[in-house]
């Protein structure tokens, strides 16, 4: 089918002069092509405002025909009839300009793949479906689509994976990217457009053409983006965004409220929220941290260590990741016995290049001399499990007891990552630790109230031991809020 061929065929079909063998033929083509039905569809509405303006002209025409001369007593009608010709003749040029435009531009690329991790599946503008990396496909002449430097047109990306994610640059140098199960479909006809029905999309827009700002469309929302950078993550009835830089206005689909978010602010809008937008405190580093320490060889004091935009409950998260930079340990001030029983318990939450089966190490360690700075050894390795839901936190806890190596030593703890996916890349959050202590002594070993004064009657049998917590919310910064760094 030829362009030139569609339109010939679309044409004697809105004069009424099409046969019936190019009728069927044109059927045939809008059913398989969403091409043509939109190139039906500019015609069909080209040749609305064509005819209008012909209905409009013909008034004068008759009046010359029937021997008057066409005069007007009011000129404002004359300025009118002329007004409304030119300005139908604009709109015609118009139309044919964006059809022209449309046509020429149907298979110019509008973006370039710039990285892709997991599974993964495009559906391209022409309607092919293209299956990712880590996909079961079967080769076709589109499975080189979805590679690093790959050309695209704009369509529908699918994440299917917690640790599937997916980098987009677009020409004028604005990026952006989805991670996890996520869907958005982009396009560029002039004006970007897109359409986040689930998940999170992170970018960095640079300034926009003047009265052509970015649009993004969720379930509950628009954003307009003239150029800023941002995150935004949605559902089927609520859309979070949060402004790292700029500006955003976004608009709430049930009631068409709108506000403006300034950086460093996000605002939540559903049916039932306020939109007022939240500020959201700064990260903190490493040296802003109270109690907590980045015990890493190759770790900087001024790398981020916490953050609140994916937050748990409201409040600042430890953010991780499994390059060997990051290492967050704490000195507990908390001296080990034999027979101590520690708990733990948190949140957490895997986010980009996470796969499914990487996971949160917590280490229970002594070390040689008694100094967070010593020789380490582990005497306790605590995982969480792996966890296959994206964009929700998990709880994780376990249990270890300490023996007689390690008793009459301090006790440290660092919160590390195990690899299951190959590569140390993956970056995850983690909240409301808390750890706690309880002291059961081993049998036959004397404890202080079996040691009585001559002459007094023996106690009522000791109380059941209890826990201690040595790391919780309001202890050694367990929600990592902390104020003023507490020495030890």
């Amino acid at each position: 089918m030829s362009h030139s061929d569609l339109e010939k065929r679309i044409g004697a079909w809105l004069d009424g002069r099409i046969s019936e063998v190019e009728s069927e033929t044109l059927q045939q083509e809008l059913r398989e092509s969403a091409e043509a039905r939109a190139t039906f569809d500019s015609f069909a509405h080209l040749d609305a405002v064509i005819r209008e303006v012909a209905d409009t002209e013909s008034v004068g025409a008759i009046s010359l025909a029937s021997g008057s001369s066409f005069s007007n007593p009011k000129s404002a009608t004359t300025y009118y009839v002329r007004a409304t010709l030119a300005m139908a003749a604009g709109i015609i040029v118009a139309l044919t300009a964006t059809l022209y435009y449309q046509r020429v531009n149907a298979g110019r690329s509008i973006a370039r793949i710039t990285g892709l991790n997991g599974t993964l599946t495009w559906i391209g503008d022409g309607g092919q479906i293209v299956q990712g990396a880590g996909s079961p496909q079967t080769p076709t002449r589109w499975s080189n689509a979805l590679s690093e430097g790959a050309e695209l047109r704009g369509g529908t990306i699918e994440g299917m994976a917690p640790d599937s994610w997916f980098e987009l640059e677009f020409h004028d140098g604005s990026t952006g990217m989805i991670s996890g199960d996520s869907i958005l479909t982009f396009s560029d006809q002039g004006q970007k457009e897109l359409r986040l029905k689930q998940g999170r999309f992170s970018a960095d827009v640079v300034p926009q053409p003047a009265g052509e700002p970015m649009l993004i469309h969720t379930p509950s929302a628009v954003l307009t983006v003239i150029g800023t950078q941002f995150d935004v993550e949605t559902g089927p009835e609520s859309t979070m965004l949060y402004v790292s830089e700029g500006n955003v206005q976004i608009r709430r689909v049930s009631d068409g409220k709108t506000v403006a978010v300034s950086a460093g602010y996000r605002v939540v809008a559903s049916t039932d929220s306020n939109m007022l937008p939240q500020l959201v405190a700064p990260d903190r580093t490493w040296a802003q941290t109270p109690i907590w320490e980045n015990i890493s060889i190759t770790g900087a004091p001024n790398s981020i260590a916490t953050q609140e935009t994916r937050d748990y409950d409201g409040t600042r998260n430890l953010l991780l990741s499994e390059e060997h930079a990051s290492l967050p340990a704490q000195d507990t001030a908390y001296t080990i016995r034999t027979g101590d029983s520690f708990e733990i318990r948190y949140v957490w939450l895997g986010d980009i290049w996470w796969t499914a089966q990487d996971q949160i190490a917590i280490k229970l360690f002594t070390t040689d001399n008694d100094l967070i700075s010593g020789t380490r050894t582990a005497f306790a390795t605590l995982l969480s499990g792996t966890t296959s839901t994206a964009g929700t936190y998990a709880i994780a806890s376990g249990k270890a007891t300490a023996t007689a190596t390690e008793a009459r030593k301090r006790l440290f703890v660092v919160i590390d990552t195990q690899d299951g996916g190959g590569e140390r890349d993956g970056v995850a959050h983690l909240d409301n630790f808390q750890l706690q202590v309880t002291h059961f002594p081993e049998s036959g070993q004397p404890r202080l109230d079996d040691f009585q004064l001559r002459g007094t009657l023996f106690p009522d049998s000791p109380s059941p031991p209890t826990a201690e917590i040595i790391i919780g919310e309001n202890v050694r910064n367990g929600d990592f809020n902390g104020g003023e760094r507490i020495s030890h």
